[in-house]
């Protein structure tokens, strides 16, 4: 029985994009899923003591098969692809068996609907990602996402909006000119500067964090729209969703492309080349282990940011 280690660590659903990465590289290179996919290592930047395992508090633990039935495309960058291109039949096999919350993220989620009384079908979510994903990618001005939310509205006026954003001016500006929005208060949100919100917590409140987290952006995947940015943190409220269905994403300095569709070829090529170098050059970049102990194999070395 075959175990893939996955050992990047970054942000929370950076996490999730490399070990999806790991599990789906893994699935196309031997037309079968590995035996284990351990990812003890990760996360570590919401653990208090780095020898606790935090992915049993976030996901469940199943026995869901996935049989070969072709190649997948899915590699950590298509964080900023056009979200309409990602294979979502395929990609749902794995976020189902991986990445399926745990009880104690879905208790949370429970918590939070009752809460906020939120109604999916009546609701969109507006999810904005500022601070430091400047430094790897274009963040949308915000009166553009206001702009696509004022669209919504003159469409279905009694849309509810369910804002979540880390930067607390993004929210004060969304809320001057569209008052009366939802937001998760256990979500904490900061002043625009280069840094993450969990950097700002404590050691011991950053587990329990990346659980609320976790289910605010579950809650955001359920919503009928959902205005978004292109990051890890759009990518899986895409993810969860299972399709880009009434997804306004801003990409590239503009809401989607009218040339997606070859980008995204161009881009794939290049990448597949690129892992391809990267495979011959790094003897440990994928490794696997021929046992179930968790600790001699690898996929990934720490070298993306959140």
């Amino acid at each position: 029985m075959k175990t893939l280690k996955i050992i990047h660590n970054a942000g929370f659903f950076s996490c999730c994009s490399k070990r999806l990465e790991g599990a789906v590289w893994f699935y196309n290179k031997k037309h079968t899923i590995p035996g284990a996919v351990d990812s003890s290592a990760q996360f570590s930047l919401y653990k208090s003591d780095q020898s606790v395992d935090l992915t049993p508090l976030y996901f469940e633990d199943n026995s869901l098969p996935i049989s070969y039935t072709g190649h997948i495309n899915f590699y950590n960058e298509m964080q900023f692809f056009d979200y309409s291109d990602l294979d979502h039949k395929g990609l749902q096999l794995f976020v189902k068996k991986y990445f399926s919350p745990s009880d104690y993220v879905i208790s949370i989620v429970d918590a939070y609907q009752k809460k906020y009384t939120i109604d999916y079908d009546n609701t969109c979510g507006v999810f904005y990602r500022g601070n430091d994903k400047s430094t790897e990618t274009g963040i949308a001005p915000y009166q553009e996402f206001i702009m696509q939310a004022k669209k919504i509205k003159e469409q279905n006026l009694n849309i509810v909006f369910l804002v979540q954003s880390d930067e607390t001016e993004f929210i004060e500006a969304f809320g001057k000119e569209l008052p009366g929005f939802v937001m998760i208060e256990e979500i904490p949100h900061m002043h625009k500067k280069s840094s993450t919100i969990h950097d700002e917590l404590s050691r011991k409140d950053r587990a329990g964090f990346g659980a609320d987290f976790f289910a605010a952006l579950l809650i955001q995947a359920k919503c009928k729209y959902l205005i978004t940015h292109s990051g890890n943190c759009g990518l899986w409220a895409v993810l969860y969703r299972g399709s880009s269905e009434n997804v306004y994403q801003w990409l590239n300095n503009t809401w989607k492309r009218s040339d997606t569709e070859k980008f995204f070829v161009r881009l794939n090529i290049a990448y597949k080349k690129a892992f391809k170098r990267i495979v011959k050059g790094n003897k440990d970049y994928f490794l696997i282990s021929e046992s179930i102990s968790p600790t001699e194999d690898s996929f990934s070395k720490n070298r993306e940011a959140a």
